[in-house]
């Protein structure tokens, strides 16, 4: 009996389920009108029942059509009341649904005013990733006579990037030609906050020959896109898609404005991006360029990007050519050992010593 007691006073109740944001009521309720969506499996059941049990409760079941004005949610692909982004059938062997053909019939001869709208560009996105090659080229084709107006917006440059890394590299030419109509549209494009993206996904999807006068254009401004906030990824972007002929004018280009790029944060990045995926003649090259300049290393030693580049540029270098550097940063490490990043540095200097002294050690 005093153990039943005890059982029963020391049970706590169980906690009385609480609402949640509407934000997230409103993303449940949207998945509870119709079949899951692939992404729905990041929701862990618990939220969903705690919202199920919190609207019982409350009285929730017409407070959210209520709040959102009582509006039928749409996709590009058809209603989602029908279950998914495709009105609930699924794709055939061949590639074909009716809820695809349904969507098509609301985007056609929309894709370019709905790619304008945050919602509607979320539309014709996705109705070009799930399409067909020979749908999705109809939707692409209606971009066309739209490229320069939809790498400045907020809201198309996101479908221009899905047409291209949905398609064809030969069905993206297209854009590749409006870019190229107009001239320095490249260079200031590479300086764009939306413009960059494009060009960048155009060097990653694209072949070599379409690009060639991309990288052309970029490769003649590199000075000033290296040191733009977002002209550096486009640059090191170019590293990392571009031909071996790319990288090595870009290598060259770099030396003969090595100082005041280095000097610059974003400058620096590119520094260091080049350090790393050059070939060795042209790392070490870039290396002796930079030693060679009075005071750069130091100063790259004490910068938040330019530590990185640094120590990069040890590494390229090997025999008189890393015995300087290491000299001119061993004279500053006093200061190098008070400074955020210049520690970092002077670390490495040091273990890279005893390195070399164990080495010389065993040699004996």
């Amino acid at each position: 009996m005093m153990q039943s007691t005890r059982r029963g006073r020391g049970t706590a109740k169980p906690p009385k389920p609480r609402a949640l944001a509407f934000p997230l009521r409103a993303l449940i309720e949207r998945i509870n009108s119709n079949e899951d969506p692939p992404w729905a499996t990041y929701l862990s059941a618990g939220v969903v029942r705690a919202e199920r049990s919190a609207r019982q409760e409350e009285s929730m079941q017409d407070t959210l059509p209520r709040l959102l004005g009582s509006r039928k949610i749409e996709c590009g692909l058809g209603s989602l009341s029908g279950g998914g982004c495709c009105g609930g059938s699924r794709v055939d062997g061949m590639g074909t649904t009716n809820g695809m053909t349904s969507g098509m019939t609301n985007l056609a001869g929309r894709v370019w005013e709905l790619s304008q709208d945050s919602k509607g560009c979320r539309d014709v996105q996705l109705a070009i990733e799930q399409a067909t090659d020979e749908l999705r080229r109809l939707l692409v084709a209606e971009v066309a006579g739209h490229v320069l107006d939809a790498m400045r917006c907020p809201h198309a440059n996101h479908v221009l990037q899905k047409c291209i890394t949905s398609s064809r590299a030969p069905d993206c030419q297209f854009i590749i030609d409006e870019i190229m109509a107009c001239s320095g549209f490249v260079e200031l494009a590479a300086r764009h906050k939306y413009g960059c993206r494009i060009i960048q996904r155009l060097l990653e999807r694209c072949s070599p020959a379409q690009v060639e006068c991309v990288a052309a254009a970029i490769l003649s401004d590199v000075s000033g896109i290296a040191r733009h906030p977002y002209g550096n990824y486009v640059l090191q972007n170019l590293l990392e898609h571009g031909t071996q002929a790319h990288r090595h004018k870009l290598a060259e280009e770099l030396r003969k404005e090595i100082v005041p790029i280095c000097q610059d944060s974003f400058g620096s990045a590119v520094v260091a991006a080049a350090l790393s995926q050059l070939c060795k003649e042209d790392a070490i090259s870039l290396a002796r360029a930079i030693v060679q300049e009075q005071g750069l290393l130091t100063f790259m030693a004490h910068a938040r990007h330019g530590h990185a580049a640094v120590r990069l540029l040890l590494q390229a270098l090997d025999g008189p050519d890393l015995a300087k550097a290491r000299e001119l940063l061993g004279a500053e490490l006093p200061s190098l050992k008070v400074s955020r990043y210049g520690r970092i540095v002077a670390s490495w200097l040091d273990a890279e010593g005893r390195k070399s002294g164990a080495a010389a050690c065993r040699a004996a």
